[in-house]
């Protein structure tokens, strides 16, 4: 069996030099056979690994390569399997160096095997991503319409999680009465399930807040770089967000704890932590008259932030909530929050409880209006969150969440340090990437693929110099 390595290229001369020192020395130590392609973009367009890869492809066929593996410059093997397999197997599953790789279910990308019939029933990449992002995805769901070897974890809904109320837009929201006291310690937390993204071709990114204390906004959300989202701002109206890792839209709890005294914000996720920032003064607090889940501002100019799916349940405590009662809190699913239990001790600082199967509408089966009564303060009749356009749901209509993955084999990989590509500081790096989020939301995920008209067998590109030693073609096109 003859593999082909191949790898898209564009100014990196120190890291290419590196790479082809380091997996020639590694290939003929496992006695594998094999051919390595370079392929550089050597014109001025924005960087098209999807295309690179597939010119790259046509090279190893000439070669007589039994399979390929499509390699990023900047992954060095420390310890990898580059054996044939007969189904595509992604190998960048771990990594070692001070630069840092994100791995996640849905991560298709750095190094990936594909025996030569697989990729062409495929047909390849898509020609059509400019920049970095979203071919992998693509490639992904290629896999999937043709059913050719893809793996799948399927995100179960527990049935103490399952009823609630189900948003829509931005007609669909809920208004509270605002009692959350910022500049004191608290815990808030908020149980729910966004839909799949929806891409708004109007702004930058896309964020779907649950919640909401508009003024300088304390938000809870989710977005669309696929991470969950706490935000706030000090006195001197400094911005402190907490983002979560790549995870996808499923059922979540997402807790904050904030201590005055020492200032430590602190977010989990699902009861684990997942990171904490210590602020330089306190938080700011707009004393306004309403929070909001399911939308930032209701009616306000601009991006609304409006949020669709599920949500589950809302909480407030005067107090941060330990680490040991958040665990507690989320695996203990049927939990009365009212009452202290196991780890479980700060049920007297709950100040505000919205359960939202517990939600009685102004007119039956009319689901324009309607109120869920505040169980930390029922006898209080203004207690209560006005619903607008909230749909209720229950466990038999609320599916789990399936999501594809390619199968994997456990590799390690030497990062090399290079400047972060796609997300960063909480944005897209290029409008590239934003433009190849469009074309995939849009165009591919919410229909399918079109691996019939773009890929091996609509390929165009120019030849500028071809370069062959031995085992190693070098070639540079213009796209």
């Amino acid at each position: 069996m003859k593999l082909g390595v191949i790898v898209p290229y564009r100014g990196r001369p120190t890291h290419l030099r590196k790479f082809k020192e380091t997996i020639t020395s590694y290939l003929d130590k496992s006695n594998i056979s094999y051919h390595l392609i370079v392929v550089e973009q050597y014109d001025t367009l924005p960087f098209n690994r999807g295309k690179l890869l597939n010119v790259g492809f046509q090279q190893a066929l000439k070669k007589r390569c039994d399979y390929v593996v499509f390699h990023d410059v900047d992954m060095l093997p420390v310890s990898v399997d580059y054996s044939y397999s007969e189904v595509p197997i992604h190998l960048a599953t771990k990594f070692t160096g001070s630069a840092q790789q994100e791995v996640f279910d849905t991560y298709f990308g750095g190094v990936t095997i594909f025996p030569i019939d697989a990729f062409k029933k495929v047909n390849g990449y898509s020609n059509e991503f400019w920049g970095w992002g979203f071919e992998d995805d693509d490639l992904l769901l290629r896999l999937t319409e043709q059913n050719i070897g893809t793996d799948f974890d399927v995100y179960k809904t527990e049935k103490e999680f399952s009823s609630g109320l189900y948003l829509h837009g931005e007609e669909s929201y809920l208004q509270c009465f605002n009692t959350i006291d910022l500049e004191e310690s608290f815990t808030i937390s908020c149980t729910f399930k966004p839909d799949d993204i929806i891409v708004d071709y109007r702004y930058a990114h896309d964020e779907y807040c649950v919640f909401s204390i508009p003024g300088w906004d304390t938000t809870i959300g989710y977005n669309s770089f696929n991470r969950y989202k706490f935000e706030t701002w000090d006195t001197a109206k400094e911005c402190y967000s907490i983002t979560s890792k790549h995870s996808p839209p499923k059922l979540t709890r997402i807790t904050i704890t904030y201590d005055r005294h020492n200032r430590w914000m602190i977010m989990y996720q699902d009861g684990k932590e997942v990171d904490r920032k210590n602020l330089k003064r306190k938080i700011y607090n707009p004393n306004t008259q309403f929070f909001y889940l399911g939308t930032g501002v209701p009616k306000r100019e601009g991006q609304i932030k409006s949020f669709r799916g599920l949500i589950k349940d809302f909480c407030y405590w005067n107090t941060p909530l330990a680490g040991n009662e958040i665990h507690e809190i989320h695996n203990n699913y049927g939990i009365n929050y009212l009452a202290s239990q196991g780890q479980y001790s700060s049920a007297d600082n709950l100040k505000i409880c919205y359960d939202m199967k517990n939600i009685v509408l102004d007119h039956e089966y009319d689901y324009s209006h309607g109120k869920v009564i505040d169980l930390a303060n029922p006898t209080e009749q203004r207690m209560y969150a006005k619903t607008f356009e909230c749909i209720p749901k229950s466990e038999m209509e609320i599916e789990n969440k399936k999501i594809v993955k390619p199968y994997r084999r456990d590799c390690t990989f030497k990062l090399l340090k290079h400047t972060t590509e796609g997300f960063k500081d909480g944005n897209w790096k290029t409008k590239s990437t934003r433009l190849n989020q469009h074309r995939y939301y849009d165009s591919v995920a919410n229909n399918e693929t079109n691996l019939e008209t773009d890929g091996l067998t609509t390929l165009h590109f120019e030849e500028v110099n071809e370069k062959t030693t031995r085992n190693i073609t070098e070639l540079k096109v213009t796209l």
